[in-house]
């Protein structure tokens, strides 16, 4: 008896989640694709950023025009 309790549970639970599945369409395009990135490409100037170092100094990244810069943008919370 307990066997074919749970042998119903398990077959309803199947039923449930075929059901649910089928609705579900994996491969539909979007209707609106997402633009593209608009930012600086390959080879134009970087935007003028400003900001202070870890001294508390500011600084414009239009100081360093011609030089190698390395930028990394973290944040914590």
């Amino acid at each position: 008896m307990r066997r074919l309790s749970i042998l119903a549970r398990l077959m309803l639970g199947l039923a449930f989640l075929t059901t649910g599945c089928m609705r579900l369409n994996f491969f539909k395009r979007a209707e609106d694709p997402l633009p593209l990135a608009q930012g600086p490409r390959v080879g134009s100037p970087a935007p003028n950023l400003e900001g202070e170092d870890f001294d508390g100094k500011c600084f414009k990244l239009s100081d360093y025009r011609g030089k190698v810069v390395v930028l990394t943008f973290w944040a914590s919370t």
